[in-house]
């Protein structure tokens, strides 16, 4: 069910979101409305001819630098931090037919190619369509958490950002997501602390490193793709010890390529699902009590998980993509069965279409600036739109443009998120803004006469890997 029901609660909730801000609250909130509405500005600068936006284009640039508050998984716990994360907890929906609420990590790039004078470039994924190229750019990683709403099939696909934040040049995507999930789950001044909840990760982040720092979240459950080349472990026998040293921490091997060393799953489950081209057999397998390899500083062997295996084939029995195969660990994974495992990841890629979103409709690479902190603070500003389009979301109308057709939906399911920007004046008609009047202040002096301006230094691209030594400099 939804959060909010009426325009009275959506305005409670703007008029909560507007007392986040601490300078420039004004210009930041009819920022997020132009946002929100954004039909036709390509560039951030465009949205300060938006009828939302009442002030100049200056006014907008400045509420960027300083109305926002500070960043959810930074060290600083002070300020308004706490209130941004759980006035957006508040339009989380609490779990329905399942008995969890579900949560996504993924990291998506920013390319800014030619921007020299701009801090932490590095090389970054950039996806590509052709074939042959590389798929990497310049720019900056931005990692985002957030929550995956419980739909159905009729539902349009929606996620709620909880957070997003720079990977930097010293870190990696691995560090930045266990930060962020430290600050959610660890938040006890959120609804969901202490009860069950599911983090579903693609198969970059399947790996010991970010897996072993999340079981410290007794409540947590993690569902992670993993690569089909991976070797796991059964538990070791009880007869394998010799009494000599240290038993033995794993058992017999695993590899995922390889059926001759599986042995009989202990679960099975198969069904039909409706495609786009028509019926689809899924097939589940699933192996309990299974272990990764670890290491000193990640001692797997303690954490024993659920492996599971779908392959999905066509009318004709022609497997359709390739075999997936998922672990599902956490101390709570028995409570968590194996079809909604694997519907809770095929919904992990909801977050893919809110990237798509983010970037067409909400310009979240559109600004180009020479500020790092600056363009982290224009991507908080976009999650916030975001999250604004998904408060309203309950009061919002479908209306098709005049070559678009209206889609039969059942009553009280979603409408995606470009019908909510596009209802956007009529709700702001109906709920009103918080924001002040526009004062006149006059003009700026501006530049005294024969004043220069320091040119900006320019950083080099930051490549990550192990430096080589050349020819010359070897020792003989």
């Amino acid at each position: 069910m939804p959060v909010i029901n009426t325009a009275r609660e959506l305005y409670t909730f703007r008029k909560s979101l507007y007392a986040q801000f601490t300078y420039r609250a004004d210009s930041a909130m009819e920022l997020l409305d132009a946002l929100c509405s954004n039909q036709y500005a390509r560039s951030p600068v465009e949205l300060s001819l938006n009828p939302l936006f009442r002030r100049g284009h200056d006014s907008l640039f400045k509420a960027i630098g300083e109305a926002l508050v500070p960043s959810l998984s930074s060290a600083d716990a002070g300020g308004s931090r706490r209130g941004i994360i759980e006035l957006i907890s508040e339009v989380v929906p609490s779990p329905g037919e399942q008995p969890f609420r579900l949560f996504c990590i993924d990291c998506s790039s920013i390319a800014r190619v030619y921007a020299r004078t701009l801090e932490e470039r590095s090389m970054v994924h950039r996806p590509s369509a052709v074939k042959g190229q590389k798929p990497v750019t310049i720019g900056h990683s931005y990692s985002m958490v957030a929550a995956l709403p419980e739909r159905d099939a009729r539902d349009a696909r929606w996620t709620i950002p909880l957070d997003i934040e720079r990977v930097p040049t010293h870190s990696s995507a691995i560090e930045v997501a266990v930060s962020q999930v430290d600050a959610i789950m660890g938040n006890d001044g959120l609804e969901w602390h202490g009860q069950l909840n599911v983090l579903v990760l693609d198969s970059a982040y399947g790996v010991k490193g970010c897996l072993e720092p999340l079981q410290q979240h007794s409540s947590l459950v993690t569902i992670a793709r993993v690569r089909s080349n991976r070797v796991f472990y059964q538990l070791p026998e009880a007869d394998a010890y010799s009494g000599k040293g240290r038993r033995p921490w794993y058992g017999e091997r695993f590899a995922l390529n390889n059926a001759d060393t599986w042995h009989p799953p202990e679960e099975g489950v198969e069904f039909t699902e409706i495609g786009k081209s028509g019926p689809i057999h899924v097939e589940i397998r699933a192996w309990s009590t299974m272990l990764m390899r670890g290491s000193k500083e990640h001692p797997m062997h303690e954490h024993p998980f659920t492996l599971i295996r779908v392959e999905r084939r066509n009318a004709q029995g022609q497997r359709i993509g390739k075999v997936m195969w998922l672990i599902v660990i956490g101390n709570h994974r028995a409570s968590i069965d194996v079809l909604q495992a694997y519907w809770a990841y095929r919904q992990r890629f909801d977050i893919e279409h809110s990237f798509r979103f983010l970037k067409r409709n909400l310009l979240l690479n559109a600004f180009q600036t020479p500020e790092l902190e600056h363009e982290q603070d224009w991507l908080k500003f976009v999650m916030l739109a975001y999250v604004q389009l998904w408060a309203a979301q309950p009061i919002s109308i479908e209306v098709p443009n005049p070559w678009e057709t209206l889609k039969e939906r059942a009553l009280y399911s979603r409408i995606p998120p470009s019908k909510v920007q596009q209802d956007w004046y009529r709700i702001i008609r109906l709920v009103g803004t918080p924001a002040a009047e526009v004062k006149p202040r006059g003009k700026s002096p501006g530049r005294q006469i024969g004043e220069t301006q320091t040119p900006r230094k320019r950083y080099r691209v930051v490549k990550k890997g192990k430096s080589r030594t050349p020819d010359d400099k070897k020792a003989a």
